[in-house]
């Protein structure tokens, strides 16, 4: 098995298109798509860990959630976010070094299915996001 270089954001999008297949029958198929799953996941551990937002913005960002529900709320709404628009300006600089991180590169195994092994009630949808790993044959 060949080594693919992927964006992180290619390999970002594959494991959701994964995400939407395994539930798939087919011993072949389910083990390329687990294989898979599991080395991504690995790969990209480091932009989920950044993209984490801080414990800080959660609990603001409830507070502004529930205040939202209720009528009558929106100058509360407006304090709490000044007051606190260092988070969010925290956040918006966490997301841009997310962003940056998933248009490097990286270089893993990739575990390919060749088309004719395919489960049969697997839609085209389905395939053009994963057809990174499909082998036309």
């Amino acid at each position: 098995m060949p080594k693919t270089t992927l964006t992180n954001q290619e390999l970002a999008d594959l494991a959701n298109g994964l995400h939407g297949v395994k539930d798939l029958k087919g011993v072949n198929f389910a083990l390329v798509v687990a294989k898979n799953m599991e080395n991504i996941t690995k790969e990209l551990q480091h932009i989920d860990d950044a993209s984490k937002p801080t414990e800080e913005f959660l609990k603001v960002a409830e507070q502004i959630q529930a205040l939202s529900k209720e009528q009558g709320k929106e100058e509360e709404i407006k304090n709490l976010e000044k007051e606190n628009e260092h988070l969010t300006e925290e956040r918006k600089k966490q997301l841009d070094e997310v962003a940056e991180l998933l248009k490097e590169e990286s270089t893993l195994d990739i575990y390919t299915v060749f088309s004719n092994k395919l489960p049969g009630d697997i839609s085209a949808d389905q395939i053009m996001k994963i057809k990174k790993i499909i082998i036309d044959n």
